[in-house]
């Protein structure tokens, strides 16, 4: 009798659905099973919006690749810095979805694809021209700018996460099957040990401040079927607690809240004499497999897959090309890890395609 009830009661639901019409989201199926990043590479919106779409999706399948990480908050966001421009955010602001975005997924997914959303945290340019009152400063009262000139906002600002939670909440209306932070941390390039942070909380800690965007996010998006992502500096994964302390990113308050931690391991951004290699550059083998297996050991205990970033580009590493992408790879199946993402801020991808012929090859 309990196993008939409860069938009757799910029967009952389903038909409230139909009778009341509740709509799906980007013309999906209502039921949606959650889907996270998986075997992919990282696409601009602008390729994503160019005839060579249809072209990184067929070898992007030739290669055994299912994810598409796109960038998109420059679109996501314009919206809301009109609005923020009028007045300030509030919890109860209401969001929607985005055409364009919304397409994007409606077309990937009828290919069978993944699409995860790349949203830049809390390093953002526009933000700060539409509200300079939200910038990061130094002491003096000038703008704090990386080593790239980007301008930051501050973490600290309750305005600003809520901003940025919204803007995922848009993503997630779209369709998409990820939301992946990236930049979510505070600043550590140039001068940014004289930061300035005007909205400062006595007694909070930056890594504090860090796991309430992530829980506050983890929140408001419950409703959806979207995954969420977390990329993160290589060198986090060795977790030292300068790093953790400056950046604010301490892999085990984050866990509880993310779905999936992506460490860019690129061999080339370690700086030279690392671990005793004269060139990180040229030992993907190593930088890889030991940053996944470090990551693995810290969340050991948790819920979240590791799809690591590998690098899909030629810097610092005089044996770049196929090979020393699947090298990469090789490294993160070694250590029992089947899923990463390579980057490539060009989307050249050439080397990446071809590592289909060299698997047939061996």
């Amino acid at each position: 009798m309990p196993g008939s009830l409860s069938k009757i009661i799910v029967y009952l639901l389903l038909c409230s659905v139909v009778i009341l019409g509740i709509p799906s989201r980007a013309g999906e199926p209502l039921f949606r099973v959650k889907k996270r990043s998986d075997r992919g590479i990282y696409l601009t919106s602008y390729t994503a919006s160019s005839s060579r779409l249809d072209d990184l999706i067929k070898h992007a399948k030739k290669a055994g690749l299912n994810t598409f990480v796109v960038e998109a908050k420059s679109v996501l966001k314009r919206p809301l810095l009109t609005l923020m421009r009028e007045k300030p955010l509030s919890p109860k602001t209401r969001v929607y979805a985005d055409p364009w975005l919304s397409k994007l997924a409606e077309k990937l997914h009828a290919q069978g694809m993944i699409l995860s959303v790349r949203l830049v945290v809390f390093k953002d340019d526009h933000l700060i021209l539409a509200r300079p009152d939200l910038a990061i400063r130094v002491k003096g009262g000038e703008l704090y700018r990386d080593h790239m000139g980007g301008r930051w906002c501050d973490p600290y600002s309750d305005e600003v996460r809520l901003y940025n939670a919204l803007i995922a909440e848009r993503a997630a209306l779209s369709g998409v099957d990820e939301v992946q932070f990236d930049y979510i941390r505070f600043p550590a390039e140039g001068n940014a040990h004289l930061a300035y942070f005007p909205h400062y909380k006595k007694g909070v800690s930056r890594v504090e401040i860090i796991r309430t965007f992530l829980k506050d996010v983890r929140g408001r998006l419950a409703e959806y079927d979207v995954s969420i992502a977390v990329d993160i500096f290589g060198v986090t994964a060795w977790q030292q607690w300068n790093d953790i302390k400056n950046l604010g990113q301490d892999l085990k308050a984050m866990a509880p809240y993310i779905d999936v931690l992506s460490p860019m391991f690129y061999p080339s951004h370690f700086h030279a004499g690392y671990d005793g290699f004269e060139n990180p550059g040229a030992h993907p083998y190593y930088f890889v497999g030991t940053g996944v297996r470090k990551a693995k050991e810290i969340l050991s205990q948790e819920a979240v897959a590791i799809v690591p970033w590998l690098q899909g580009f030629d810097l610092r590493s005089p044996n770049f090309g196929p090979k020393y992408i699947m090298e990469q790879i090789r490294a993160c199946q070694d250590e029992g890890v089947k899923s990463f993402l390579v980057w490539n801020a060009s989307n050249d991808y050439q080397a990446t395609f071809a590592i289909n012929r060299i698997k047939g090859q061996e």
